[in-house]
């Protein structure tokens, strides 16, 4: 595995969990209760409520596949290493292999590269005062799959853009949209062709304000025992 770059620049791409983080249409709302204080109990202590996929987080195969291994069990190692950066913040749509395949060839990566990061725009705007969008009819707002999808309609993996990754070899692939796959996607075909392929998926990375290039990035979801997914703290650390 690639060495850590000690005297890189921390860049820490996670999406911070609160009770104003956006979460899936119909997934948990966050909560964040003080069940102890300093005043009364002389300690803070904080009951909290969240889904699995909650802000920036990794899902493990059993989100999708039968039998699919729990976010406990991933090999860590595959969560850490050289990641390239692809700008694709200015297309909408999906992203096939032809589309990666020509973006890697002009990006000039070097061979060890086991990690993909895909910036579209998806997930970066930052959510100052406007509470959370959940499924119709939901306690923290009204909005409509289709508005939703309206403010956030970034690129996403197409299946053939999927089996490119798992083809080149791919350890993780990162995005910092809501899902690898199309929003309005039932059968979810980019996840199954990941997961199957054994490449782990994140999602909800914060992209916005990082360059195209390569990095080293570090990854650690939450150990929770058989759990489809975990949230994660997300580093990158630059090479100069």
């Amino acid at each position: 595995m690639e060495k850590i770059p000690v005297n890189g620049k921390v860049i820490d791409i996670t999406t911070p969990i609160s009770p104003f983080t956006r979460v899936f249409p119909g997934d948990p709302i966050p909560a964040i209760e003080k069940v102890c204080t300093l005043e009364k109990e002389g300690c803070a202590v904080s009951r909290l409520s969240f889904g699995s996929h909650t802000g920036t987080h990794v899902d493990a195969p059993s989100h999708i596949l039968d039998n699919g291994l729990t976010v406990d069990k991933l090999e860590l190692k595959n969560l850490m290493g050289m990641a390239l950066i692809l700008d694709f913040s200015s297309l909408s749509g999906a992203l096939t292999a032809d589309i990666l395949e020509k973006a890697f060839q002009n990006a000039g990566v070097p061979e060890n590269i086991s990690i993909l990061l895909l910036k579209t725009g998806g997930f970066s705007r930052k959510q100052k005062g406007t509470g959370n969008i959940s499924s119709p009819g939901g306690e923290a707002g009204s909005h409509s799959m289709e508005s939703w999808k309206e403010e956030f309609d970034p690129a996403y993996l197409d299946k053939s853009g999927a089996a490119w990754i798992v083809g080149k070899g791919f350890k993780t692939i990162g995005i910092d949209g809501f899902s690898v796959d199309d929003l309005y996607s039932e059968s979810l075909p980019a996840h199954r062709v990941l997961l199957s392929g054994n490449v782990n998926i994140v999602e909800c990375l914060e992209l916005g304000s990082v360059k195209a290039g390569t990095y080293f990035f570090l990854c650690l979801p939450l150990k929770i025992e058989g759990c489809d997914g975990a949230p994660a703290r997300a580093l990158l650390i630059s090479y100069s």
